[in-house]
């Protein structure tokens, strides 16, 4: 069982979907959760919630004070789900359907609120690091991310060490278990 950890919506279940995603383990999103907020990274921030999954990672961040968040899914299950969830719990967000990689290799345009300050990238654990820098890059490049922005990219051991592409820096990263969680931000221009 997927739930809010903490804030407004504390305890509320979430729906997951039934198979084709892998919700981040609550231990971890906690941890996540527990760094931003030292890093102050939360309240009233845009959230970008890429490889939504459940919606978990954007629905604690918007529970914990985020203003809006938008979702990117391609699985057709997952998009039903966070809409079920955001309709559930009468949060501020939209759902994109669309391939990560397609999406931040075109401008913005009419998505509310981007440039985003908050950024969460937990793909698939089979996607390489090499195809993780090149989203984010493209990401970088068409304005996706505020100046300032928070990364937080989620990967598996199995992948290897995750280097930050230019115009990005290192701001810490930990392991727990199988999963590694690489904190970056954005370089001010």
């Amino acid at each position: 069982m997927t739930r809010i950890i903490a804030g407004e919506h504390r305890g509320r279940n979430l729906k997951v979907p039934d198979e084709g995603t892998r919700p981040t383990a609550e231990r971890v999103r906690e941890a996540i959760f527990s760094t931003l907020t030292s890093l102050d990274a939360i309240a009233e921030v845009f959230v970008l919630d890429l490889f939504a999954g459940s919606g978990a990672l954007g629905l604690e961040a918007l529970s914990r004070g985020a203003s809006n968040c938008v979702f990117v899914e391609t699985n057709k299950n997952a998009v039903s789900v966070i809409n079920k969830n955001i309709e559930d719990l009468k949060v501020n967000a939209q759902v994109i359907d669309a391939k990560v990689e397609t999406l931040l290799a075109t401008n913005p345009g009419g998505t509310s609120n981007v440039p985003a300050q908050l950024v969460f990238l937990d793909p698939p654990y089979e996607i390489e690091i090499e195809k993780i820098v090149k989203i984010l890059t493209k990401g970088l490049a068409h304005s996706w991310f505020s100046d300032d922005a928070i990364v937080v990219v989620e990967t598996s051991k199995r992948n290897g060490d995750f280097v930050w592409p230019e115009g990005f820096e290192s701001i810490r990263e930990k392991s727990y278990g199988d999963t590694c969680v690489w904190y970056g931000q954005v370089c001010k221009k």
